[in-house]
């Protein structure tokens, strides 16, 4: 990762590198860039629905509804940590780090394409908000996302690539900022705090392991 991890960080990245997830569950930054994506995303998307996202086709491999609810936990903190990161400006990504000892930001991209595809019609909102600015972020995201998401025989190549790939870790938290003080200038509905957020499950509602089962039929039993 490209800094040192506070303690909750920690055990969230051991976590999704565990046998306790799924081969398709998200790892840490791209559950990061998921999270921004969440944040800034123009319309409200309750955790009910996106935690499932998280954890792959297979759910969470844990046998009581206390560690569905603690794993679940350490996501939202980081959920609410970065809004309040946001809050004051001083926003920062998780990259992963390759053997070169890069920062590999494609990551953090493919979580953030991710989030863009739950509510894809909503993210046409920046192009009449937030000015310039806002659309330019856009264009910024929207560009890296699709040069991590295509193979390089399938993408058609652009002037400006190369500089948006050797710029793409300062300029993403660049953009994310600008997103989101957009949304806030606009009055648009922000993300809702922890205590809104928490996960008060129902006994009929889908078990938030991700395993499709009904609560009680699944962690509650």
């Amino acid at each position: 990762m490209n800094n040192e991890l506070p303690d909750h960080l920690e055990l969230l990245d051991g976590f999704l590198g565990s046998n306790q997830v799924g081969a398709d569950a998200m790892n840490l930054s791209e559950l990061d860039g998921f999270l921004a994506g969440m944040i800034v995303c123009p319309a409200v998307i309750m955790p009910q629905e996106w935690m499932r996202q998280v954890w792959g086709e297979d759910g969470l491999q844990v046998d009581t509804v206390e560690k569905v609810e603690a794993v679940n936990g350490l996501v939202m903190a980081r959920y609410t940590q970065l809004i309040d990161k946001l809050e004051h400006g001083v926003y920062s990504p998780i990259y992963d780090i390759d053997a070169q000892e890069q920062l590999v930001w494609s990551i953090w991209a493919g979580g953030f394409l991710r989030a863009m595809a739950l509510r894809p019609e909503a993210w046409h909102m920046f192009g009449d908000i937030g000015g310039e600015d806002a659309q330019h972020a856009m264009f910024t995201l929207m560009r890296l996302c699709e040069m991590s998401n295509l193979p390089e025989d399938d993408q058609i190549t652009m002037e400006i690539d190369d500089q948006l790939k050797s710029a793409a870790p300062d300029l993403i938290p660049q953009a994310i900022q600008l997103l989101y003080n957009a949304k806030r200038a606009e009055g648009t509905a922000l993300p809702l705090s922890l205590k809104e957020t928490e996960l008060k499950i129902g006994r009929n509602d889908p078990c938030p392991c991700g395993s499709g089962k009904k609560y009680k039929k699944c962690c509650l039993h």
